[in-house]
């Protein structure tokens, strides 16, 4: 048994939906409504929206490989595409400034005002000056080298321990060397640090190069730094060793970084110490 309330309510709605569909009003409002979508669909997919899409309307794109640049992009803009002219790349197999690939591709099906994609050929390599990469992870050194246009010909583990495992120790051809694209180049990476130990030798006085061959050969490596307030390049085949941390003695793991406070031989030496911290700061120190 439904409790009166409830049946009440719906003996409420019962008389409202009978009387509305008795009345002609309604009826007219829906048969206007309903009119009104209908006439609105039809307007809007058969006229309107063909028109804002051009649906129907194609062009074939026309072959315009091997031709002149300039007698492509007209041939194309008197069919209503637009043209972009892409970066340039060299292909010996073209004549200079022709077109050496589109996209689309020919014969495709586009919609007028569709934008074409045009390479063009350089007529000759282009020259790049190699980066220096050196003490970058492999993987970032690779990225940037390919973004240049080289080829990445192999990655060699270096025979010489180095700290930070997987960077660049060395490259070859050397960073500044101007190649032309496409051109190959090899990297070393380190493997870390050696297991073995090496004893510092005394380096001071010598000139970088020479130690730094000193301490290759003894399977430990280096960086230069230069005096304080000195504009010179540390690395200069002229420059001289005038301190070095850790001092000599100093046992280390094969690979330890050696640091080289240098100086001209033509400039004064400083006249204060150079601040560096001896051993507290060095990692990898062991007896």
């Amino acid at each position: 048994m439904l409790p009166a309330t409830v049946k009440h309510l719906l003996s409420r709605t019962g008389s409202y939906v009978r009387s509305l569909l008795r009345n002609p009003y309604w009826w007219g409002g829906l048969i206007l409504l309903t009119t009104l979508l209908g006439t609105s669909y039809v307007l809007v997919n058969h006229l309107l929206m063909p028109k804002l899409t051009r649906q129907g309307a194609h062009l074939q794109v026309p072959n315009v490989i091997d031709r002149p640049y300039e007698q492509a992009r007209n041939e194309l803009e008197a069919l209503g595409l637009h043209v972009e002219h892409i970066v340039q790349q060299y292909n010996p197999a073209f004549a200079r400034d022709v077109v050496v690939d589109q996209n689309p591709v020919p014969s495709a099906l586009v919609k007028p005002d569709r934008h074409i994609y045009l390479t063009i050929n350089s007529g000759e390599l282009r020259h790049v000056v190699v980066s220096d990469v050196v003490g970058l992870s492999l993987r970032e050194a690779v990225n940037r080298l390919s973004a240049q246009g080289l080829h990445i010909e192999e990655t060699l583990p270096d025979s010489i321990p180095a700290p930070n495992r997987n960077t660049v120790t060395g490259q070859k051809p050397p960073a500044g060397d101007t190649l032309t694209e496409g051109a190959s180049i090899s990297l070393w990476y380190s493997t870390g640090l050696g297991i073995g130990y090496s004893t510092i030798p005394d380096i001071t006085g010598l000139a970088v190069n020479e130690a730094r061959d000193s301490l290759l050969s003894l399977q430990l490596r280096s960086i230069a730094i230069g005096a304080p307030d000195s504009l010179f390049d540390p690395n200069a085949p002229d420059s001289l060793v005038l301190r070095q941390s850790p001092a000599p003695g100093t046992r280390v793991r094969a690979g330890f970084e050696v640091r080289l406070h240098t100086w001209r031989a033509e400039q004064p030496e400083p006249d204060r110490a150079l601040p560096f911290r001896y051993e507290e700061n060095e990692p990898e120190i062991g007896l």
